[in-house]
């Protein structure tokens, strides 16, 4: 019903855009009906743009179908228009297509020149299908002027695009060539495992011009390694599938050598000259050799000698082909060098600028951060001071305590006797408590501004906040905050670990949470562990203390250091 539909749009005149665009949306799956609607159309009124669309179209279906282009003046309508107005993408498509129709008329020069003028622009406009075709005919024509590696590598190139977009088709082309070139350097194992691979692709997708290709080369391939029979039967199978005389004659040709070798020389002769009804030079080249050797067996010089002067002149034409081709090979690969040359060019100066650009910005950032981070020196270094300054007035302090401490035990010596000496004694003690209070304060004053114990109180937010936090306190925190304590509690922890030996690090960790006023449950947050837990460690480090101090209370322990 679409197809229907399509037709009867066709006839309208006003829409012939839309109706170019519809046989484009043909092409892939269905190239003959895309082919059938384009032959039907009259562009004779057409605007300049929609030629060019028809041109391009007509010419790829001939394509896809495998019909001979016997003429350019059609493509070169697309080329033209399409270079001028410097559609990159079309402009690819339409020099692709031109290489093309040089092909078909065995200008293999102009081929290459334009098959190398439209990579570029395909590599540009990311054409992954156009550049598997342009791959494959590059490497076809490389390989034909015996470029084997240069045409091994660009093969693999389509094989690979053919693999990504899952282009069974193409992907069996890439297998054939790559096959062709490993039978021509005789690596006959080779050369049979891609044949093989590409025929169970070339079957799957039951494409018999594929099929035709693949039995060719195989035939080809029992050619050459002297199995005639084996030959026979693949140009047999080859013959049913052909579609066009140049595959047709290739394979008659084929055929005529292995009836050659089976000494079946009229047969050989028959097929011979069936197979040189074609303008392919190669293949009259191959026949004529065919004809001279058939000729040589049956004793027929003369024949042999008039068979290998057109095989000379075949020759001939071909070095003079293969010059022409070689050198717009090199002229083609000096331009796209060339291009590339002035891309990475550019590309340098970009990236030139660029990296001056760059070079200013970490310079201005280097200067910003030297700024900010001698202001936070100048900050920390006060700060530095202040903190010496408190832990002066501290040890001032704890001087002062403990010459109380002094006084109150000369005190309490003369305390029995003399009822003075108890209230003075009761009076020294308050200063006492005082001192210790004052003491302490100014201890978890200036604990308070370690960064230690910051991290501390953020980790127990953390947990209180959630119960699941699985947030830890590290190792080298814990050192940082032991250190701290250590420091401004005038060697708390050098103490603690001088008077009870036994104490495991984690029993001293303990005890210094507990210095610094820490609830139980606090504790057993930052410890991950349960409050009955707790206990019983504050229990295991009361046994371990020395024998000295008899004392049933951590916290009177602790004080006393």
């Amino acid at each position: 019903m679409a197809f229907v539909a399509l037709i009867v749009f066709c006839n309208t005149k006003e829409e012939k855009n839309t109706f170019l665009v519809k046989v484009d949306s043909l092409m892939v799956n269905n190239p003959d009906s895309a082919l059938l609607l384009l032959k039907g159309q009259n562009m004779d009124n057409a605007e300049v743009a929609e030629k060019a669309k028809y041109a391009l179209l007509l010419t790829q279906a001939e394509d896809k179908n495998y019909i001979l282009h016997t003429s350019d003046s059609l493509i070169n309508i697309a080329v033209c228009y399409y270079d001028s107005i410097q559609d990159t993408d079309l402009s690819a498509k339409s020099h692709y297509y031109l290489g093309r129709v040089y092909q078909d008329l065995q200008n293999e020069a102009a081929a290459v020149r334009e098959f190398l003028v439209s990579l570029p622009f395909a590599e540009k406009s990311g054409n992954k299908d156009l550049l598997c075709l342009l791959y494959g005919n590059l490497g076809q024509i490389y390989y034909q002027q015996d470029m084997l590696n240069k045409a091994d590598s660009l093969f693999v190139l389509s094989s690979d695009i053919a693999v990504q977009k899952n282009d069974s088709f193409n992907l069996s082309m890439a297998l054939i060539a790559r096959g062709n070139i490993r039978l021509q350097s005789k690596k006959y194992s080779a050369a049979m495992d891609y044949f093989e691979r590409a025929l169970v692709i070339a079957e799957n997708i039951h494409n018999e011009n594929a099929q035709r290709i693949v039995y060719n080369s195989i035939a080809a391939f029992y050619a050459s390694i002297d199995s005639p029979q084996e030959s026979f039967e693949y140009t047999k199978k080859g013959l049913v599938c052909a579609e066009d005389s140049l595959s047709s004659a290739r394979l008659f040709l084929l055929q005529g050598n292995a009836f050659a070798n089976l000494e079946k020389y009229d047969s050989a002769a028959f097929c011979v000259l069936k197979g040189m009804n074609t303008n392919d030079l190669y293949t009259k080249a191959a026949g004529y050799l065919l004809l001279t050797d058939i000729k040589e067996r049956e004793g027929d010089v003369n024949k042999a000698l008039y068979f290998q002067n057109y095989y000379i002149r075949c020759l001939d034409s071909l070095k003079l082909k293969g010059a022409n081709t070689q050198t717009a090979i090199l002229k083609g690969n000096r331009w796209i060098y060339w291009g590339k040359y002035h891309k990475l060019l550019n590309d340098y100066r970009y990236c030139t600028y660029g990296l001056l650009i760059c070079v200013c910005l970490l310079i201005i950032y280097w200067i910003n951060r030297r700024y900010r981070y001698c202001d936070k020196i100048r900050m920390l270094t006060n700060k530095k001071d202040a903190l010496e300054r408190e832990v002066e007035l501290l040890s001032v302090m704890q001087d002062n305590l403990r010459k109380k401490e002094q006084e109150m035990k000369l005190l309490q010596e003369f305390a029995g006797n003399i009822e003075q000496d108890k209230a003075r004694l009761y009076i020294l003690t308050n200063q006492v408590l005082l001192l210790k209070k004052d003491n302490r304060e100014y201890f978890l004053k200036l604990l308070g501004n370690s960064k230690s114990y910051k991290t501390l109180l953020l980790l127990l937010q953390k947990k209180k906040n959630n119960q699941r936090c699985k947030d830890v306190f590290l190792e080298k925190d814990w050192e940082s905050l032991l250190q701290d304590i250590n420091y401004f509690s005038n060697g708390f922890v050098d103490k603690l670990k001088a008077q009870a030996s036994l104490l495991t690090n984690q029993d001293i960790r303990f005890c210094c949470l507990f210095k610094i006023e820490l609830s139980y449950l606090e504790i057993a947050l930052v410890f991950d562990r349960t409050l009955d837990a707790m206990y019983k460690r504050r229990n295991s480090i009361l046994l371990k203390l020395p024998d000295i101090y008899n004392t049933h209370s951590l916290e009177d322990y602790l004080n006393s250091l």
